[in-house]
């Protein structure tokens, strides 16, 4: 397989996004109590004073920005601190968890532009053993389509090869890095299909995960190299990487139960980036995925043939992207001790907005559905 050249992506050298400090400047705008930070015009008052009431009626623990796409409607990280102890703000840093799928999908249409692979190419092009594969697309794999059994949410099917007695330890093991890609494969080679690829659409980590090791190969650099060179870099997200363990500037706050099954460490914080690959791991901030957003929406990053293609939704999930009601659509995440939100709603009054929000799964999660929903609602995306 040849190996991927910057000089098959030309256009990807004048994308370079500098974002000024006043693209994400808080003092500017009206503060709130609970560290809200709010757009003082009066057209944005009473959405505004709906998020805000939904944050503090569920006690909401997190980072939550509303904006358009030029200004904040509204930045809010109430009742939490930062690592170093100081309040939540916009760079506050949270694992994403599969609200990274999209970074993993610009990458395949990256490529693809690029002349290195096609929709249609068959995963056994890229894993020669996979005999099944012959029948599974680049395609099916983006939109979720392959009947690929899920290894993360359905472990029991997917490590066909490892016994009843031995899978509770093994999947430990792999919550530690401790399972090889060769033992991934192994299973994936084994485990039978749920459906013929290409008739059904069923949510599957591996997807991605495969999707994850394909670009690895035909870049020929580490996953996490090359979201941070043609990416994070392009949109000038500073404060974000990928596949790195315990960087996170935010603060778990209830994962006990997660620490004795072996899932995070003693801080709370996951320790296996190869285990979340292509459908995870990415770490960022709301000011950051706002940079992102603006740019995949307008197309700076792939094509706009390939952002139609990415947000076709004829089986309710386009590629790294699903919809959210009918003029809004976006990806959720968790990785066990955090949870995200990453919408981009189309509303008649405002225009495109931005709604992100991540806070501690175990301290917010029903608070950022709250208020998730109560955003869709005063912005008539229903």
């Amino acid at each position: 397989m040849k190996k991927f050249s910057l000089k098959l992506l030309p256009f990807l050298a004048v994308i370079v996004l500098f974002i000024t400090g006043n693209a994400y400047a808080l003092q500017d705008l009206r503060e709130d109590a609970d560290n809200f930070f709010a757009n003082p015009d009066e057209r944005y008052e009473k959405i505004i004073e709906r998020v805000e009431k939904s944050a503090h009626s569920d006690s909401y623990r997190g980072a939550v920005l509303l904006a358009t796409d030029d200004e904040i409607i509204l930045f809010g990280g109430p009742k939490v601190k930062t690592r170093e102890g100081l309040p939540v703000d916009q760079y506050t840093t949270y694992n994403i968890g599969s609200c990274s799928k999209v970074f993993t999908a610009v990458a395949v249409f990256q490529l693809i532009e690029a002349g290195q692979l096609t929709l249609e190419d068959p995963v056994s092009s890229f894993f020669p053993e996979y005999e099944t594969g012959k029948a599974i697309t680049i395609r099916h794999l983006l939109h979720m389509q392959s009947g690929i059994v899920d290894y993360v949410n359905n472990p029991r099917d997917f490590w066909v090869n490892v016994s009843d007695e031995d899978l509770e330890p093994f999947i430990r093991r792999s919550f530690r890095d401790e399972v090889s890609d060769e033992e991934f494969l192994d299973n994936l080679y084994a485990a039978p299909l749920e459906f013929t690829p290409g008739t059904q659409q069923e949510y599957s980590n591996t997807n991605y995960h495969l999707l994850g090791m394909i670009v690895e190969q035909v870049s020929g650099i580490p996953l996490g190299d090359y979201l941070q060179e043609h990416i994070f870099d392009p949109c000038g997200m500073e404060h974000t990487t990928a596949l790195i363990v315990g960087n996170e500037t935010s603060v778990p706050t209830v994962f006990g139960d997660l620490l004795a099954d072996g899932m995070v460490d003693e801080n709370g914080y996951t320790m296996a980036p190869n285990y979340e690959r292509g459908a995870g791991g990415v770490h960022t901030c709301v000011a950051d995925l706002w940079a992102f957003d603006k740019a995949l929406v307008s197309c700076r990053l792939t094509s706009r043939s390939s952002f139609e293609e990415m947000t076709l939704f004829e089986m309710d999930y386009g590629c790294g992207l699903y919809p959210y009601q009918k003029h809004a659509y976006g990806h959720s995440g968790r990785d066990g001790t955090y949870t995200t939100e990453n919408v981009i709603i189309e509303s008649e009054q405002f225009g495109r907005i931005y709604f992100i929000a991540s806070c501690s799964s175990d301290a917010g999660t029903y608070g950022q559905g709250s208020i998730l929903q109560v955003a869709l609602s005063a912005l008539g995306a229903f």
